[in-house]
């Protein structure tokens, strides 16, 4: 009986070794657990700081950019005011255009420091990116879709379209008087 009582004491001791393993291991696993959820909790408080952030920034930005472009603005104001001044202090035509030049001097200059460019027209094969048709032109000597004539320029920066350019396209007369009779010939067979 006693190697019974033995084997009886040795099992107990190892289911209870195995017990305080298990037990141990649950603890480890229940810190691992706390630990990952305040890794959690402190990304989920960084990217709330972060989209915040750059909420913020970008509000500032867009003020920036704002007062950057009002104070030009400001800057053409004046020159109008200048230019107005200058009509009414005398009745030469030469201070007018003078002042209306000086005016569109600085325009311009604001626009080139902006990178604004003036979309290509006259010439170029119609681009529905760049180009509004607004008119059509029969000719024959000219290929189907190039621009004839430009009624109002249009203006990007870099390959973004601030305004499209308005233009008349020429269209080949004699393609029209083909597709015409092409058309009368599928109809008739």
């Amino acid at each position: 009986m006693a190697s019974e009582t033995d084997s009886e004491s040795l099992c107990r001791e190892e289911k209870l070794s195995e017990l305080e393993i298990l037990k141990q291991s649950l603890d480890d696993q229940k810190k691992a657990i706390n630990e990952y959820g305040n890794k959690l909790l402190r990304l989920q408080a960084d990217f709330e700081n972060y989209r915040k952030r750059t909420e913020r920034e970008k509000g500032e930005l867009i003020t920036y950019g704002r007062n950057l472009l009002i104070s030009e603005m400001i800057d053409i104001y004046e020159t109008v005011r200048l230019a107005k001044k200058m009509i009414s202090e005398t009745e030469n035509n030469d201070a007018v255009l003078h002042g209306l030049e000086h005016i569109e001097k600085k325009v311009l200059e604001i626009l080139k420091q902006n990178k604004v460019t003036m979309v290509p027209c006259v010439g170029q094969k119609f681009d529905t990116l760049y180009h509004e048709v607004v008119g059509v032109v029969e000719k024959d000597d000219v290929e189907d879709g190039i621009i004839l004539e430009e009624l109002r320029p249009g203006y990007k920066i870099d390959d973004r379209v601030l305004r499209t350019a308005m233009v008349k396209i020429a269209k080949c007369e004699k393609k029209n008087i083909e597709n015409l009779e092409e058309e009368k010939d599928k109809k008739k067979e």
